[in-house]
């Protein structure tokens, strides 16, 4: 039985399903796909001698849970062997010392992608069309990992824009110039957010705008950095009564972790008056 709701980040259709976070920690920089055929031959082991019916529990060791298996016959799909939805309702995953992690958690896009409607998801799962499991859940080949850091708000109003029309991966990219930027896309969010408010979606269609912003968020990075201070009492940025993607923002464009109110508040008067001159300029 297939235990994820067709359609999320993690299932989503019938071909292929993501376990890139399964074990739920992994090292920096960690991708599976370079051992790709090492890991087909432990998901078969773990899914041959796999026993539902014992209760051992048995520590996961390294960067491989021996829970981690085929939860098809055909062997396109990967998941949890220890699943409620594997197991008719009966949740096994005490067996592995991560259980409790591997029930509450899941990755920062999982949850984006979950708070999009259901046209809106299928909108954007066609960008992994043609994908199987092990390169749909490799953060390199699968190109909604990065999509989805662009925050719920831009995708719904790309989805919301282009209506029904159906794009390839690389039809896509060829309309949206912007996103094939090397900026981090979560350190961004506030930023592209403010300007699409202000000069529609189609500014991400101009070459000329994801040059010129690529330049403008390492000076504006610069310039607030210089203006940053902090002192040992202060509250932590994402603990600041403050728009969220703002307080993303100066978590991952600064240095600094920690930051009183009022200074933010002069930062980001200070950002929202660079980004009207940077709105400008591009006219």
């Amino acid at each position: 039985m297939i235990y994820e709701v067709e359609h999320t980040l993690c299932l989503p259709d019938h071909e292929k399903t993501c376990f890139a976070c399964c074990p739920p920690i992994r090292p920096a920089g960690y991708e599976h796909i370079q051992y790709i055929n090492i890991i087909k031959r432990i998901l078969r082991e773990n899914s041959e001698g796999f026993d539902k019916r014992s209760n051992r529990i048995i520590p996961i060791t390294g960067f491989s849970c021996w829970a981690l298996g085929y939860i098809d016959e055909s062997h396109k799909l990967t998941g949890c062997l220890l699943h409620p939805g594997q197991n008719k309702g009966v949740d096994l995953r005490y067996r592995v010392d991560y259980g409790e992690k591997c029930r509450r958690e899941f990755c920062h896009e999982a949850k984006v992608f979950s708070e999009l409607g259901i046209n809106e998801r299928k909108f954007w799962l066609h960008l992994a069309d043609g994908l199987d499991s092990f390169s749909y859940s490799s953060r390199k080949l699968n190109p909604l990992f990065n999509m989805v850091g662009w925050g719920g708000y831009l995708l719904r109003l790309i989805a919301s824009t282009e209506g029904n029309r159906i794009f390839t991966q690389e039809s896509f990219f060829q309309l949206y110039t912007f996103f094939s930027t090397i900026i981090l896309p979560r350190a961004n969010v506030y930023l592209i957010n403010w300007l699409i408010k202000k000069e529609g979606v189609d500014l991400l269609k101009r070459e000329r705008f994801r040059k010129e912003f690529e330049k403008f968020t390492g000076e504006l990075s610069d310039e607030i950095t210089d203006e940053c201070s902090c002192r040992p009492k202060d509250p932590y940025i994402h603990r600041l009564d403050l728009d969220g993607d703002f307080k993303v923002f100066l978590r991952l464009s600064t240095p600094m972790h920690k930051m009183n109110e009022e200074k933010a508040l002069i930062l980001k008067e200070t950002v929202d008056r660079e980004l009207e001159k940077f709105r400008m300029n591009l006219h």
